[in-house]
């Protein structure tokens, strides 16, 4: 530290502490920034929460939930039935997805009904959104899934 600051600091205490706390407000304010707005679409597994029904958001079956990881233009996850993957693009907010490939696994009718739904929605979502640990997958002004990673 050059000698004119260490004078200045060491004769006015309120200066060196003034400076540390500007410091410490940075520093967090930096870390919250990153903890909101650092994620992106990429990366995390995408649990959904919520599935749009005639309008209404309801939840899936809660022991197999539809998921999706996001990467590399490459959307892959489970219906809560069988695997699936395609590709997807984004330009700002908007987004299409699809075609998708699934494999073709035996699974109960409830399943296969949450995986035809599920599957229909995906091909509607036209934005996204991404607010912290939620995603939110739209068509229009209507939140199609809604997501936590």
């Amino acid at each position: 530290m050059p000698a004119y600051l260490r004078n200045l600091m060491s004769e006015h205490t309120w200066l060196k502490y003034g400076i540390i706390a500007l410091g410490a407000i940075g520093f967090i304010v930096i870390v919250v920034l990153m903890l909101n707005f650092g994620r992106g679409l990429e990366g995390p597994t995408w649990v959904v929460q919520e599935m749009s029904v005639d309008g209404t958001m309801t939840e899936p079956i809660p022991e197999t939930p539809p998921y999706a990881v996001f990467e590399d233009g490459t959307v892959a996850g489970s219906s809560g039935c069988n695997n699936y993957n395609g590709a997807y693009e984004t330009d700002g907010d908007s987004m299409t997805i699809g075609p998708l490939a699934s494999t073709l696994m035996a699974c109960t009718s409830e399943l296969l009904g949450q995986e035809t739904f599920y599957f229909g929605l995906l091909a509607q979502v036209d934005s996204y959104e991404v607010n912290g640990d939620e995603l939110a997958l739209s068509s229009g002004d209507t939140v199609l899934l809604r997501y936590e990673s």
